[in-house]
C-alpha cells in the first residue's frame, strides 16, 4: 500500500513554511530598527532543573567588546563586530557578514541573582550559565512582632 500526498498538501505546506520564513525576517528586522542596532545575533536558551542557559552566535567579537548587564529578570547582551581594515583592498566584489554594534534583551521566567552568573565564550559562541536553587523545602523563620 502506498500513501502519498495530494498536490493541495504539498502547496499548503509550502506556504506555511515561506509564511514563517517572512515572520522571522520581519521579527528580526524590527528588532534591528526599534534599538537601531545592525544585527541581532542568534541565541539559544536551554533550561534544565539547575540552571538555564544562553548561547549567542557572535564570531568575529571579541570578549573586551561584549557587555553583559542584568537587572531582575532581563538579560541585556550588548557588543559590536567591528568591519576589518581592508588594507589594499581596492574594491568589496561581496560583502554579506553584517558588522557593527548589536544587543539582545533576553526576559525569563525567574529573577536572576547576578551572583550566580557565569559567562565564557569560545570559538564564536558566548555561553552565560545562570544557575537556580532547586525548588525544595526550606525553613522560613518567623520574626517577633
Amino acid at each position: 500500500m502506498r500513501i502519498r500526498k495530494g498536490p493541495g498538501r504539498a502547496a499548503e505546506d509550502l506556504h506555511r513554511r515561506m509564511e514563517r520564513m517572512m515572520e522571522h525576517l520581519l521579527f528580526n528586522a524590527e528588532i534591528a530598527a526599534a534599538s537601531g542596532r545592525v544585527w541581532v545575533p542568534r541565541a539559544d536558551i536551554i533550561e534544565t532543573e539547575t540552571s538555564t542557559r544562553i548561547t549567542l552566535e557572535i564570531p568575529g567579537v571579541p570578549r573586551d567588546a561584549i557587555d553583559i548587564t542584568v537587572q531582575g529578570s532581563f538579560v541585556r547582551i550588548e557588543g559590536v563586530r567591528r568591519e576589518p581594515a581592508p588594507g589594499g583592498c581596492v574594491r568589496w566584489h561581496q560583502m554579506e557578514i553584517v558588522y557593527g554594534a548589536f544587543e539582545r534583551l533576553i526576559a525569563l521566567p525567574f529573577d536572576i541573582d547576578p551572583e550566580r552568573i557565569q559567562a565564557t565564550c569560545e570559538d564564536g559562541f558566548l555561553v552565560i550559565d545562570i544557575r537556580r536553587d532547586p525548588a525544595g523545602p526550606r525553613n522560613v523563620p518567623v520574626e517577633p512582632l
